[in-house]
């Protein structure tokens, strides 16, 4: 937890954006670390997480995916109902929420660049039925710019496969000599996001040149459950690695949650409802049914939400989940 806070720390407050996007790549990396390390403590023993730290120093590395939080080694998982995450068998690694991001070079002088790019799927909390809806497509990248003059990317078009998507309008913004902020764009597709094999993104500046362009493959959509550790001492359930970032393109202001449920107990759990409230404004709340068998963790789960009010306000954003029996759990997390 001590590495998570001073990464949050970096990537809030980083004043070069490059350094930002660095940290709050490797901030991901630890949290999902960090939460693995409570259930499969031999995974961890040689400190994996405090090695991944070493890199917020000068000199960022290549910024990787978000992993699940879970063991990173595969066994075979356990059916479903559907519409429901699947169950994994012990030490299992559920199907990670995000593709692995195209690798980012090192920076060409006097040229604009993107970079960090990765994609994954997303509940969408303005549906009737967030878990049998279909997903929402989630890509995140920066616009990496070496030359001695401002530049924007303006637009993103689109293609699934061969289909033309509608263009999204985007302003993102890189000063000279530097890396823009990390942007999150979230877009619905024609058909169910699992009939796409991969998500085709161009990106032009403000004379619709092309600045990069992007080939992202579509992850698996099914988030597992994996049964806790033996040794994984017995407790209440719980809201692990929250986070919340904003997104950058409409309709209107909205923002991301992800989070891991954890059920350390002997007695299944039902979720009903994920409740957000941000530091101002309206409580945002969806309906979510999700069953958790006993003595389990998930993977991470992403839901884009709607925000009533004209800007997405920065601060500390408190995030319930209700149980059908009227308990709830609770976890908070600050505005990227």
């Amino acid at each position: 937890m001590f590495i998570s806070t001073i990464l949050t720390k970096k990537a809030t407050q980083a004043p070069n954006p490059f350094q930002r996007l660095a940290a709050l790549t490797i901030l991901r990396v630890c949290r999902a670390r960090e939460h693995l390390s409570r259930f499969l403590p031999a995974v961890f023993a040689a400190g994996a997480c405090t090695l991944a730290a070493c890199s917020t120093n000068a000199g960022f590395g290549t910024p990787v995916s978000e992993p699940n939080p879970v063991a990173p080694y595969p066994q075979a998982a356990v059916s479903a109902p559907p519409g429901q995450p699947q169950v994994a068998s012990n030490g299992t690694a559920p199907a990670s929420p995000a593709a692995s991001p195209a690798p980012t070079p090192t920076p060409v002088p006097n040229t604009l660049s993107i970079t960090g790019t990765s994609l994954r799927l997303a509940y969408d909390g303005a549906a009737k039925g967030p878990l049998t809806a279909p997903r929402l497509v989630e890509v995140s990248f920066a616009l990496q710019n070496t030359t001695s003059a401002p530049a924007t990317v303006r637009l993103v078009r689109v293609q699934a496969d061969t289909a033309n998507l509608p263009d999204i309008p985007v302003k993102v913004t890189a000063a000279p000599g530097q890396t823009s902020a990390v942007a999150l764009l979230a877009f619905a597709t024609p058909l169910d996001p699992a009939k796409y094999k991969a998500i085709v993104l161009t990106f032009l500046d403000d004379r619709k040149k092309v600045v990069g362009t992007a080939h992202l493959e579509i992850p698996a959509q099914e988030a597992a459950f994996t049964a806790l550790d033996e040794k994984h001492p017995q407790g209440v359930p719980s809201i692990d690695s929250a986070e919340v970032s904003p997104i950058s393109n409409g309709p209107g202001p909205r923002f991301e949650v992800t989070f891991a449920l954890t059920n350390p107990s002997q007695t299944p759990l039902s979720v009903t409802e994920l409740e957000v409230k941000p530091p101002q404004g309206d409580v945002v709340r969806v309906p979510l049914s999700l069953d958790l068998p006993m003595r389990v963790t998930s993977g991470f789960l992403s839901v884009v939400l709607p925000y009533r009010g004209k800007s997405l306000p920065a601060g500390t954003y408190a995030i319930t989940a209700r149980e059908r029996d009227g308990q709830s759990l609770q976890a908070s997390a600050v505005l990227l």
